[in-house]
């Protein structure tokens, strides 16, 4: 379980609470702690970071404030504090340009959706967990070129790549991002004991394999990737080695 120190702003205590409800769900369900500031002013919360010290891990900002708008009140958190994790809330799409040109990790659009809501906390938690462990994290996480600039991926959440003309596609497990590298550069980023290439066209985590059958691997949901005739007899003895371990260890738990 992670903690993480979050900051909502917005100038409607309606939508703050809409939000802080959110962020309870999200909670149970990630088994993360959030603990949430809430502020109804970008001016106030430029005031408690500037006299207080104040230091969150992550900064959700209205863009329409009426003070101070939210794109100037992350200009200078981010002069005091260059990696924040900065996620924009707006009722408009144009302000997309704005929130890249900011180095906002990304923007929310109103009425701020649940699964939208869960998938941006999840960028922005790969994202808080690269800059606490930068060491481990060179492990764990990986920075590839996406369309608007690059995205950290905690490989841990990546089922499986899969080839797209010049691009590929990095599989999650809530959703996907369309990357502009090679299958082979994304290979080169990743773990060759953990990711497998089990096709011309495909990259597999082997710790999200279910079951390998004839010609495909199962990731579980409905998902399966193909597997060419050369790397199928490799990766069953793989996984029957994997189902093996977990089943000698679970033996020797039950023994007295």
């Amino acid at each position: 379980m992670y903690e993480y120190k979050l900051v909502v702003c917005d100038d409607q205590q309606c939508f703050i609470d809409d939000i802080k409800g959110y962020l309870k769900a999200y909670e149970s369900e990630s088994n993360n702690k959030i603990i949430v500031l809430e502020y109804l002013s970008g001016k106030d919360l430029l005031e408690d970071i500037k006299e207080q010290g104040l230091k969150q891990d992550i900064w959700f900002l209205d863009v329409d404030m009426p003070e101070k708008k939210g794109i100037d009140v992350a200009k200078e958190i981010k002069e005091v504090y260059p990696d924040a994790v900065i996620c924009f809330i707006t009722s408009y799409e144009d302000y997309a340009y704005e929130a890249y040109r900011t180095e906002a990790l990304g923007y929310l659009v109103k009425p701020v959706k649940y699964q939208e809501l869960r998938r941006m906390l999840n960028r922005c938690a790969t994202q808080v967990q690269y800059q606490r462990n930068a060491v481990e994290a060179k492990k764990r996480f990986i920075e590839v070129k996406i369309n608007r600039g690059t995205v950290l991926l905690d490989t841990d959440e990546i089922l499986y790549i899969e080839k797209r003309k010049n691009q590929c596609v990095f599989h999650l497990e809530d959703g996907e991002i369309l990357s502009y590298i090679t299958l082979k550069q994304a290979s080169q980023l990743l773990d060759n004991t953990v990711f497998y290439t089990v096709h011309q066209g495909y990259i597999v985590n082997f710790r999200h394999i279910k079951e390998v059958r004839t010609d495909s691997v199962c990731l579980g949901k409905n998902r399966e990737v193909p597997v060419s005739r050369r790397n199928h007899e490799k990766l069953r003895n793989l996984h029957m080695r994997k189902i093996q371990h977990l089943s000698d260890n679970w033996e020797r738990k039950r023994l007295p």
